[in-house]
């Protein structure tokens, strides 16, 4: 099982980003993702496109 926690798009060129803590991930499992967005993201691959309200709880619940 792996753990994540939100990151914030920084940047998008077609299927590639990059996240406000410098990674560079895919987003070939995510739809619709622009700068802004918050994701999930593992071994350099957004994998869940996540909103304000999630990034909130997951963060409270990791106590970031």
């Amino acid at each position: 099982m792996c753990l994540t926690k939100p990151a914030k798009i920084k940047k998008v060129k077609g299927l590639k980003a990059e996240l406000a803590d410098g990674r560079k991930v895919n987003l070939a499992f995510t739809e619709k993702i622009k700068k802004g967005d918050w994701v999930l993201a593992n071994a350099n691959l957004a994998v869940s496109k996540v909103s304000d309200k999630e990034v909130k709880e997951i963060n409270e619940y990791l106590k970031i």
